[in-house]
């Protein structure tokens, strides 16, 4: 019995440990042309792949139209791989507007950056 009680004890607490890191991200809401504002590097791109290293994940993007900055024709975007610290999760083969910031010579974005800058317009 007590060997039970302490099994789901257990589980519970793993449970809410899960919830806790799963709504760790939080997001400031912003509209498309604050995160635009936001951004060094705003384009529409084409995910041509993604690589996970660690704690971050990596997309190689095809630049399909300059709207803000410079960048060259492929560009790599680091993002965190996991979704609780804000990462944003790129598909392959997806075309979709890309916001990012440029840090220590790596463009870098969040699930909250790119969650804006694809909101329709006016929210």
């Amino acid at each position: 019995m007590i060997r039970a009680s302490l099994v789901a004890t257990g589980v519970v607490g793993l449970s809410l440990l899960a919830v806790g890191q799963a709504s760790a991200c939080s997001c400031v809401k912003q509209s498309r042309e604050q995160a635009a504002q936001q951004a060094s590097l705003v384009i529409t791109g084409r995910v041509l792949n993604v690589r996970r290293d660690g704690a971050n994940s990596y997309a190689r993007i095809e630049t399909v139209q300059m709207l803000k900055g410079a960048a060259p024709p492929v560009v790599e975007v680091m993002t965190p791989a996991s979704s609780a610290a804000c990462g944003f999760n790129f598909e392959r083969g997806k075309t979709l507007a890309i916001a990012a910031q440029l840090a220590e010579q790596q463009f870098r974005t969040t699930s909250c950056l790119m969650n804006a800058i694809n909101s329709p317009a006016g929210k």
